[in-house]
């Protein structure tokens, strides 16, 4: 048998099994699909007082203080600006005192604040088709070792073909 019938008895094998080998590795086995799963953000309201600073307040008093024939102290004229928050009052008593009150508010202030807590639990997709078995798991991993094989061997295969070749023909590489 010469080299030239040898390699096309080969490639017209191979042109045989190649459909066959198709249709296996389209029918191989499939990859678990997963479904993701919806994940819903679950928040929490809380009511809590929070402290809130006022800013600080004044009150002016002008007045016009002038003593009399008889020495007694009289008020002329008096000019009260009050503001918001604070309340000033002036007065002169009986015996020509001078009296001053002032009332003002707390500085500090509490409001109602809502406070929201966002907690996300995370949930993983899980898988739809069942494990595969040990046994599974081991076809698989012996299949890619024997295509590993194979490929190896063809390559070997085609070099010494190549190689037998070159030296027929009168020339070593």
């Amino acid at each position: 048998m010469s080299l030239y019938d040898y390699i096309i008895k080969k490639v017209s094998r191979c042109i045989t099994l190649a459909p066959f080998m198709c249709m296996i590795l389209v029918c191989s086995c499939r990859t678990v699909k997963y479904i993701p799963v919806e994940s819903k953000a679950d928040s929490v309201v809380v009511e809590k007082l929070v402290e809130v600073q006022l800013p600080p307040d004044s009150a002016t008093i002008r007045a016009l203080l002038e003593c009399d024939e008889n020495g007694k102290v009289v008020l002329n004229w008096l000019d009260i600006a009050n503001s918001k928050n604070a309340q000033a009052q002036l007065t002169i008593d009986s015996l020509g005192n001078l009296l001053a009150k002032m009332n003002t508010q707390p500085d500090t202030v509490y409001l109602p604040s809502k406070e929201v807590t966002v907690t996300k639990k995370v949930k993983e997709p899980y898988p739809v088709e069942k494990e595969l078995t040990r046994w599974q798991k081991i076809r698989l991993n012996v299949g890619g070792w024997a295509i590993g094989i194979v490929i190896i061997t063809v390559l070997i295969v085609v070099g010494k073909l190549v190689y037998k070749l070159k030296k027929k023909e009168g020339g070593v590489l």
